[in-house]
């Protein structure tokens, strides 16, 4: 049973309320609606957005800090990613054949549950109103940025693009969190005929792999906004609350990775240790003085079994504990490194 591709993702759904699914029909093309979305918010509605600051006389943001470009395509990257890692992961599992193994395969192929991104566009939009309201102050914002500005904050900020991070957030944690404990709690098993000796896990690994790297690209563009390099009058300067603010999604990143590939360890070295203490029980049934090294003795009847049981004992030990190979830890060790890298780099300048 494969499980397609273009199965659509909650940002899909999000749009079509918003009449995006419309107008993706009418389209040329086969563009879904969460891209449609993306094109009519992050870009006319930004040029819009931009055009209106103009001829109203305020500065223009992305002439005082051209960093803040990496803003519309993040959310476009965004966008992307979303639906790349939710087809990535559907895919993963369709090469680990868990529709034929799983007595219930639907619990892993729901990759991200609807509840979950609205739970992050909820919290992210009480976030941007508060900081706007509270934190910044609405007279500060119209002081320096006028009314488009106002309605950046109010509006725009917290309702139009929020939805796109929470879509993002909501696949990452899925693929990097729930995906792999729900996997650790299934009767899926390991493979461990797999010839690379993952026991059938690559793809997992794969894909914990590549959700980081689409999360380290937004951290880096985060850096370069935030510190905004060889630009005199930044838009928002880098303070100690903002680099605290980055350190802390950084460090809650690794700890995503880090809780994926736990998981998937002791699901791993559980799931080994559970086949070789059976596969050992079998050989004690057909050894005569098992416990005597010096008197034990196999029948001949049973000398071809044992030697059948022993090898498949050498294949279940031959069975890695951990999901990917040494370039992909390697891989991962060193995109890991990078943000952190970029930012401590910036803020030397």
């Amino acid at each position: 049973m494969q499980r397609s591709d273009a199965t659509e993702i909650w940002l899909d759904r999000f749009a079509r309320r918003l009449g995006c699914g419309w107008l993706a029909d009418r389209l040329p093309g086969d563009l879904p609606p969460s891209y449609v979305y993306a094109i009519v918010t992050v870009g006319l509605l930004s040029i819009a957005h931009t055009t209106w600051k103009y001829f109203a006389g305020y500065p223009m943001t992305y002439v005082r800090n051209p960093y803040m470009l990496a803003q519309p395509v993040v959310l476009f990257a965004a966008v992307y990613g979303s639906r790349r890692l939710t087809m990535r992961a559907r895919r993963a599992l369709d090469e680990m054949a868990v529709a034929e193994r799983a007595s219930d395969p639907d619990a892993l192929y729901d990759v991200v549950p609807e509840w979950l991104p609205w739970l992050f566009f909820v919290v992210g939009a009480v976030f941007g109103l508060v900081r706007a309201v509270v934190a910044v102050g609405l007279p500060t914002i119209v002081e320096t940025t006028g009314y488009p500005g106002l309605v950046a904050w109010l509006v725009i900020n917290p309702f139009v693009f929020t939805p796109i991070g929470a879509q993002f957030l909501a696949v990452y944690l899925s693929v990097e969190v729930r995906l792999p404990w729900r996997l650790s709690r299934s009767d899926v098993g390991i493979d461990f005929l797999d010839p690379e000796g993952l026991g059938g896990l690559r793809p997992v690994g794969e894909l914990v792999k590549h959700a980081y790297y689409y999360l380290a690209v937004g951290l880096v563009a985060f850096a370069l906004v935030l510190y905004s390099p060889f630009v005199d009058t930044p838009l928002y300067g880098a303070t100690a609350f903002t680099g605290a603010v980055f350190t802390a999604a950084w460090v809650v990143t690794i700890a995503s990775v880090a809780f994926a590939v736990l998981v998937l360890h002791r699901f791993m070295h559980r799931e080994k240790r559970a086949e070789l203490r059976r596969l050992t029980a079998l050989v004690n049934d057909s050894v005569e003085d098992r416990w005597d090294v010096a008197a034990f003795s196999i029948p001949d009847e049973r000398r071809e079994e044992v030697e059948r049981l022993r090898h498949r004992m050498d294949m279940v030990s031959a069975t890695n504990e951990y999901p990917a190979t040494f370039n992909i830890w390697s891989q991962l060790l060193l995109s890991i490194a990078i943000p952190k890298a970029v930012q401590l780099l910036l803020a030397g300048l």
